[in-house]
């Protein structure tokens, strides 16, 4: 019996471990981008695109344009915007993206400016 609890707890805890590291991975990266943009941050218009939900998690994409160059980056919260939740009326709207003027690819949406 306890043979097979270690056959089956081994790749358990394998698994746990590798989920772990990923979500911390994740975690860390989107708080070194907070952090670049907040210490060098430039806004500009861009546009919402797409909202989607998998499971509880709601994930919104949105495209802006800097210098020319067009970005789409997509955010996930539990705390996105409500009418994107309840009825979709918030693709094509435009919003402000609070962007990181080393890399513009690295952005957040500022969610209380949501506008026709």
């Amino acid at each position: 019996m306890k043979e097979n609890l270690k056959k089956i707890s081994i790749p358990v805890i394998f698994l746990i471990l590798v989920l772990l590291f990923f979500s911390f991975k994740k975690t860390y990266k989107e708080y070194t981008d907070r952090s670049k943009i907040n210490s060098n941050a430039k806004i500009t218009n861009g546009y919402i695109t797409d909202y989607y939900e998998i499971e509880s998690v709601n994930y919104l994409e949105y495209h802006y344009t800097v210098d020319g160059a067009i970005y789409s980056n997509e955010v996930s919260s539990n705390l996105l915007y409500k009418k994107c939740k309840d009825d979709h009326s918030c693709i094509n709207k435009k919003i402000y993206v609070k962007y990181y003027a080393n890399d513009p690819s690295i952005s957040i949406p500022i969610l209380d400016t949501v506008s026709n």
